[in-house]
């Protein structure tokens, strides 16, 4: 084993809590990304999300925007929801595809915002930073994972897979609407749109097993049903001798 899956598949002790190796090191980058462009001139600039620039070549920014969280409460509840969310997604799908999901999340959503960007100018100039799109897709993927697992929204509301989704969607557009327009906002509904997709696709192996046992059930309906076409010629003074 090489050392870099060994230390993948280790987990660290915090918070009386276990904690996977991939997410710890999601949110130690976060951390540091996150002090670094508040405190250094110019640093969160080099890896915001701006469209245009990317556009231009500067493709480092499809992921980099993802470990910027400037806001100080933001930066907490994104390293919280983390913790909480991140180790049960790491236990069923392994460390490297918990990674790669993350990654893959925060490039094709900025990829999504790039195409809106050609659509609309104005959006090539807008810089975009934030964990909490791709955190807020981790919560949708969190919830179809595990739809009967309960938690309680800001510790009072109890909600569990569906009202999950619904109440991440819900609450991303109030704030899309009270913060200053939807356009803002691309990044999170095109990472939790793509996390619901992605989720809730059957594989196809299932989806043609689905679609044979359909076909095989009519087939059975149409043999073992007791009723039976009338021929249009067929006298009717004998009496009713077929059911309606």
């Amino acid at each position: 084993m090489s050392p870099r899956a060994r230390f993948l598949d280790r987990r660290f002790h915090v918070l009386g809590g276990s904690l996977p190796a991939p997410v710890a090191l999601l949110i130690g980058i976060t951390l540091v990304a996150s002090i670094l462009g508040a405190r250094l001139a110019g640093f969160a600039a080099a890896g915001a999300l701006v469209p245009g620039l990317v556009l231009l070549g500067q493709a480092w920014r499809l992921v980099s925007w993802a470990f910027f969280e400037m806001d100080p409460l933001g930066l907490i509840f994104a390293a919280l929801a983390l913790f909480w969310f991140g180790s049960d997604l790491v236990r069923i799908w392994g460390p490297g595809r918990f990674l790669a999901t993350y990654l893959g999340l925060a490039a094709a959503a900025a990829g999504v915002t790039c195409l809106a960007a050609l659509a609309w100018p104005p959006l090539r100039a807008q810089p975009f930073v934030g964990a909490w799109p791709v955190v807020s897709a981790l919560i949708v993927a969190w919830a179809i994972a595990f739809p009967t697992r309960n938690i309680l929204l800001y510790f009072v509301v109890p909600l569990h897979g569906r009202n999950l989704i619904y109440a991440t969607l819900g609450g991303t557009l109030l704030f899309a609407l009270l913060g200053g327009g939807l356009f803002q906002f691309i990044p999170h509904f095109a990472a939790q749109l793509l996390s619901l997709a992605v989720m809730r696709k059957r594989p196809l192996g299932e989806l043609w097993a689905r679609v044979k046992f359909e076909l095989a059930y009519r087939r059975w309906r149409r043999r073992t049903s007791p009723l039976r076409e009338v021929p249009r010629g067929e006298p009717r003074d004998e009496g009713p001798r077929w059911y309606h």
